[in-house]
């Protein structure tokens, strides 16, 4: 009677194996994910009322490694969508209705361009303008924020 031996790979248990679509585990243990399973987690996240912990538990994820997940798949979501322009329009108010009788149309101006403020969300910021802008150095940060 010949005895014949199996080899078994204790560093992995047949649950962690391979078992879940879009999961690898390489021979230390460490476990890969596709894109593909990290969008769908992500996805299933952004139900309504449904907790990131408990989805987290569910695929036998650290709920800090699915936070990172969703951070990177909004970011990556708001840099793909297309950054919309809301219009703008400028009048130039009287001397009478500014308040200022006496002042000179220069000090106006002055003042009004100092007292100017634009508020810009984009890219997950908030962006306060005051004063005079440039719009070189405006579109430089506007591509620094949407590369991040």
């Amino acid at each position: 009677m010949v005895s014949t031996m199996k080899i078994v790979d204790t560093k992995t248990s047949s649950s962690r194996s391979g078992s879940t679509p879009g999961v690898r585990v390489n021979r230390t243990g460490r476990r890969t994910y596709t894109a593909e399973y990290k969008r769908s987690v992500v996805e299933e996240c952004q139900k309504p009322g449904v907790s990131v912990a408990g989805v987290a538990l569910a695929h036998r994820i650290n709920a800090n490694l699915l936070r990172r997940w969703i951070v990177r798949h909004n970011r990556e979501s708001a840099a793909n969508s297309p950054m919309v322009l809301l219009p703008v329009s400028v009048q130039r108010a009287s001397p009478a209705s500014g308040g200022d009788h006496g002042a000179s149309t220069a000090t106006t101006n002055r003042r009004r361009a100092g007292a100017a403020a634009i508020e810009i969300e984009a890219y997950g910021v908030r962006i306060h303008l005051r004063g005079s802008v440039d719009a070189h150095a405006l579109r430089a940060v506007l591509d620094v924020l949407s590369q991040r």
